[in-house]
């Protein structure tokens, strides 16, 4: 009778194939635990883009921070930024990083060029772990080519040669994020500015703002306006042309004179009248006066105006001497807002002057028929003076005051009382 193999003696190949492939069947396990729990420990705590968005051949940083969140440090083999589309210019910069303690926090800059059409685009963020394992995180970049609107909002159709005229330009920010050092600068043959170049500074998105250019055009000429700005660190320009054709436009002041009126008294001649401005500007620092032959005398040798604005009109009253003349130049002064002095001539005749009402009379001048006025009389009544019955009322005033005298010392009673008896 053969004997039985003890239990553990049949139970040994099992063992035996289970001692050979356990370390096949356990490494795996062990490497896919150990991938998720470094995984899980680090997080990206921050990315930043400069600029938000790029226009087309832009350079610009993309900076991601990554923080430890476990209790045990990590081991960092490299981190890469992967990208078929935008070119990443520092690229295998990060390749040996090492260790990240816990708690801790590491940056990573990016220098990109957008070498590629507008559009959205997700180049992959890439951390490669030591021990085993990866984290991938895809960062968005947009790229748009559209760039700021320049337009003239206000302009002369016609300039006339070396008179300053005013242009007034709109610049809006027609992008999604701001653009700075927003700088205008005029030029052009023929042309001379008051502003060599404008400072807006920084325009944030969908925001307008104006400026005015004062321009003097010599000739028929383009005018150009270059508008630079800057898009993160990139400068992008744009330029706006504006033709300018010379031609004759009465743009400036002008002063008319109306309502003139002469008036002579003995040797002062006193002119008066209204003076208009019809132009288009204002007239500053106007003032009336006469001209030779004549002599500016008092009270109004100069008659101060002032300014008027276009439209508006003053009244002036200017005296003077102008022995022998039959006409004298009216003088109108004036100056725009650049100080320039204008001069307007006016020739009054003086061959119908009205006489003043207000002189006194010549001691041989004709009375008019049925006059009895004389000179110096009650000015108060006028010419009916001479129709008041002075006389007779002086009498009747005396009488009544003879009757009170009589009536008063009792004559009229003692007379009454002897013709009773």
């Amino acid at each position: 009778m053969q004997a039985k193999r003890p239990a553990i003696t049949r139970l040994f190949p099992v063992f035996l194939i289970l001692l050979i492939v356990s370390p096949v069947l356990l490494s795996p396990v062990s490497a896919a635990t150990d991938a998720g729990t470094t995984t899980a420990q680090i997080a990206i705590t921050d990315v930043q883009l400069n600029p938000e968005i790029f226009m087309q051949d832009d350079t610009g940083t993309l900076k991601v921070r990554i923080t430890n969140n476990g209790a045990e440090p990590v081991s960092i083999d490299r981190v890469e930024l992967l990208s078929d589309d935008i070119t990443v210019v520092n690229y295998q910069t990060y390749d040996k990083v090492g260790s990240l303690g816990a708690g801790n926090s590491l940056e990573f800059t990016f220098l990109l060029e957008a070498d590629v059409q507008d559009g959205t685009y997700f180049p992959i963020f890439y951390v490669d772990f030591t021990s085993a394992g990866s984290m991938r995180y895809p960062v968005p970049i947009r790229v748009d080519d559209s760039g700021i609107v320049v337009s003239v909002m206000d302009a002369p159709s016609t300039f006339s040669p070396g008179e300053k005229d005013t242009i007034t330009l709109s610049v809006g920010n027609a992008r999604d994020n701001q653009v700075s050092s927003v700088t205008i600068v005029p030029h052009g043959q023929g042309i001379t500015t008051t502003q060599s170049a404008l400072f807006i500074g920084t325009l944030q998105p969908d925001v307008e703002k104006q400026v005015t250019f004062e321009v003097t055009v010599e000739q028929a000429t383009e005018m150009f306006f270059e508008v630079a700005y800057r898009n993160g660190p990139n400068e992008h320009r744009t330029t706006l042309s504006l033709p300018a054709t010379t031609g004759d436009r009465k743009v400036s002041a002008e002063l008319v004179v109306n309502s003139i009126e002469v008036v002579q008294s003995g040797t002062t001649i006193t002119i008066s009248g209204d003076v208009t401005n019809a132009g288009l500007k204002d007239a500053k620092s106007v003032i009336v006066t006469v001209g030779s032959p004549a002599q500016p005398a008092d009270p109004n040798p100069v008659y101060v105006i002032g300014a008027l604005e276009p439209d508006d009109f003053s009244s002036f009253e200017v005296t003077c001497t102008a022995a022998g003349a039959t006409s004298v130049p009216l003088l109108i002064e004036y100056r725009d807002d650049d100080g320039m002095v204008s001069k307007e001539t006016l020739q009054i005749s003086l061959r119908n002057p009205v006489q003043s009402s207000s002189s006194p009379p010549s001691q041989n001048a004709a009375v008019a028929p049925g006059s009895n006025r004389r000179p110096g009389g009650f000015g108060m009544f006028g010419s009916g003076i001479s129709q008041v019955p002075v006389l007779e009322i002086v009498a009747i005033i005396g009488v009544c005051i003879a009757g009170i005298v009589i009536w008063r010392k009792g004559c009229i009673r003692r007379l009454r009382d002897r013709f009773r008896k």
